[in-house]
């Protein structure tokens, strides 16, 4: 079945591709490669550190409706939401397309944008400002060519995908559209990805209590750091599924007052993941467990707090929406690299929509200030998520 379903796909993708507006749209993806390069540099330029992403957001908006799209809004997530009308004004089949403006750098970061050889170089331009530039850049080759597309397309540049940012963002769309919505595409990490599995996470910060008091006078009055330390021993030893893969980690730690001084307070920040929302289930259930009982062990209080909450989520590699983008990848030369991770996707998927994270670029660095996009890539990316938004919405059918 899943071999027919990709020659089905292949043929589909080679009649779009003969289509004379469609060939007219990916030559004008080609033209448009040094104002897409300019949208990723000014996008890159307006920070957007976590929980921070307002003034990106508003400018994001403002670029959505140059290129066109209609109900262009700031929601509270906060992201830059804008619409393509379908043909015939369905609602409730509509494709999400997302790409997140968030980035892992702190207030201040500078962020003016190099260009050195072939490559873009700033904190967070691969990740995620060119994403982001190349989808506005598909929305306009859209308008400008008169394509009307079957279904409703939803753009948005979203908030919150990185660290602690918890996917707030899509869970804001996901709860607004949950009815309009029946596939998503996000848009990030590299060309070739095809995330059709979520990775779901708990996050919890442990924070350990005691009396405290002097290393010397007061010996023998329970240490938060020696509660915590017991707690992190204790899991440490936890025993996990490889399949689904399922970790954790204690990522940081941090407490104490100076070196002869009992601890009244320590804190942990724990990460748990599995590809499986059962596994994951099991596993907090475990370490919650221990953490109580090396609380017990260390006569220390504790509190948790749960700082990360990603549902998990995945369809197979053999269903409808992986074989669209695989067969676009086939046609374009693009190898696609299947993978469970952790994405936007992860939303939509737990909810039982489809959903596939998908690359418009090739970046190196992420994460690092150092990060950089190739721009001999973008125009095969845009020409990638051209053809999975055609596939998706049922053009050409």
């Amino acid at each position: 079945m899943g071999d027919d379903l990709a020659k089905k796909m292949d043929v589909r993708v080679a009649a779009l591709l003969a289509r004379p507006e469609v060939k007219k749209a990916m030559a004008r993806i080609e033209e448009l490669v040094e104002d897409t390069v300019a949208a990723t540099i000014k996008i890159c330029e307006v920070e957007a550190p976590p929980f921070l992403e307002g003034p990106r957001a508003e400018l994001v908006a403002d670029m959505m409706r140059e290129v066109g799209l209609s109900d262009v809004h700031v929601d509270e997530g906060p992201s830059a939401v804008g619409f393509l009308p379908a043909e015939s004004g369905r609602k409730g089949e509509a494709l999400l397309l997302a790409a997140h403006i968030d980035t892992v750098f702190p207030a201040g970061t500078d962020v003016r944008v190099k260009r050195e050889g072939g490559y873009l170089v700033a904190p967070g331009v691969s990740d995620n400002s060119a994403s982001v530039a190349g989808l506005l850049t598909i929305a306009r080759v859209l308008r400008e060519t008169g394509i009307t597309l079957p279904r409703e397309v939803i753009f948005a540049g979203n908030a919150g995908e990185e660290g602690l940012g918890d996917l707030r963002g899509m869970k804001v769309l996901m709860r607004t559209y949950k009815d309009r919505v029946s596939a998503a595409l996000p848009v990030d990490g590299a060309i070739g990805a095809v995330t059709h599995a979520g990775v779901g996470s708990r996050r919890f910060k442990v924070t350990t209590h005691t009396p405290g008091g002097h290393s010397y006078g007061a010996f023998g009055v329970p240490s938060a750091i020696h509660g915590l330390g017991r707690m992190i021993a204790g899991i440490a030893d936890v025993k996990v599924a490889s399949k689904p893969k399922t970790t954790y980690t204690v990522g940081v730690i941090g407490g104490g007052t100076s070196v002869n001084t009992i601890a009244p307070e320590a804190w942990m920040l724990v990460d748990m993941r599995s590809e499986s929302a059962d596994e994951l289930t099991k596993l907090e259930a475990q370490v919650r467990g221990l953490i109580d009982e090396g609380a017990r062990r260390g006569e220390c209080t504790y509190d948790i707090e749960v700082v990360g909450d990603r549902p998990a989520g995945g369809i197979p590699l053999t269903a409808e929406l992986p074989q669209m983008v695989m067969a676009a990848h086939r046609a374009l030369g693009i190898k696609s690299h299947p993978e469970a991770s952790s994405t936007d996707a992860n939303v939509p998927l737990s909810m039982g929509i489809p959903a596939v994270t998908i690359g418009v670029k090739r970046g190196h660095d992420a994460h690092l200030p150092t990060d950089r996009v190739e721009i001999d890539s973008l125009v095969p990316g845009m020409k990638n998520v051209l053809l999975c938004i055609l596939l998706a919405t049922g053009y050409g059918e």
